[in-house]
């Protein structure tokens, strides 16, 4: 039976060890960031901790943990299961709330981490590219408390997630209330226009005052994700030209090259927009040459 670290302590995956009344199952009140190990290792662990750790604090959950006990913890589980190569979760909630008469609302959070087997997406899709669908049904809101942040009220994306997969696809790409690419359903994205790399801003990004200056909006849903940053480093690094700033529904049909990433995918050509083609419906020299830089990157941690 999988095993499952929780507050500090090895427990069997499917006993039930947490309260009816922990705020993230009643009210979705939780955060979590997505991990992957190879080789028991994981990629920027620091960058998903540090990512983790300040969604909680703007979001008022507590994270009892430091960042080494997370790490051994992480460790521990993957030795427990015996993986290698596995898809991890760390998953934080509010937890019980009391109250009390004298300090108000009490909280007893918990804090858990998951492991299972790597479950690796199609050759084919790397090769060829995956298939995308538009949500035009649904938009995101970015003032909205929970915008930029992973949390665990994912209903809407798992929605837009199963009807693309209806339609033959594997992601939904999302845009915002005011019609500017925003996202994936659990992905960052990605476009190519004349050798330039171009990503929608996150909040941070809009801190800085030229992105700001230059944005049609002042607020993001876009989550900072840790394979998004690690693919800018590595980019302007290797001086592939790089541009953080809002995308239309235009530009994206225009783009010569459009990928995804996350810390499971890593990097995910896209080889159609629904009935549209992207470049050759194949990785495109751009997308290559940073599939390459992230695996040499991976390899080298």
């Amino acid at each position: 039976m999988p095993t499952a670290w929780l507050n500090s302590q090895i427990v069997d995956e499917d006993a039930p060890q947490i309260s009816l009344r922990d705020t993230g199952l009643l009210h979705a009140a939780g955060v979590f960031t997505t991990m992957r190990a190879k080789d028991r290792r994981v990629y920027r662990l620091a960058q998903h901790l540090k990512r983790l750790r300040a969604s909680c604090e703007a979001l008022f959950i507590p994270l009892q943990f430091s960042d080494a006990e997370l790490s051994t913890a992480i460790a521990d589980v993957l030795e427990k299961n015996q993986l290698q190569d596995a898809r991890m979760r760390i998953t934080v909630t509010r937890g019980q709330s009391r109250q009390d008469a004298l300090h108000g609302a009490v909280l007893t959070p918990n804090c858990f981490i998951t492991a299972a087997e790597l479950q690796a997406y199609p050759a084919s899709f790397y090769s060829g590219g995956m298939t995308v669908v538009i949500e035009d049904e649904q938009k995101l809101n970015p003032y909205d408390l929970q915008a930029g942040h992973k949390t665990v009220n994912y209903l809407s994306r798992l929605a837009a997630m199963r009807q693309a997969a209806q339609r033959g696809a594997g992601e939904a790409l999302w845009f915002n209330v005011h019609n500017y690419l925003q996202s994936g359903s659990i992905s960052n994205v990605f476009i190519v226009k004349e050798g330039t790399l171009i990503t929608p801003p996150t909040a941070e990004d809009l801190r800085i005052p030229a992105i700001a200056q230059a944005s049609p909006y002042t607020r993001s849903n876009v989550l900072p994700g840790v394979i998004r940053a690690a693919i800018l480093e590595l980019a302007l690094g290797r001086g592939i030209p790089v541009r953080i700033e809002a995308i239309t529904i235009n530009q994206l049909l225009e783009a010569q090259e459009v990928f995804l990433t996350n810390s499971i995918m890593q990097v995910m050509p896209v080889g159609r927009i629904e009935k549209h083609a992207i470049g050759p419906e194949a990785p495109g020299p751009v997308t290559r040459a940073i599939m390459e830089m992230l695996y040499d990157s991976t390899e080298e941690t």
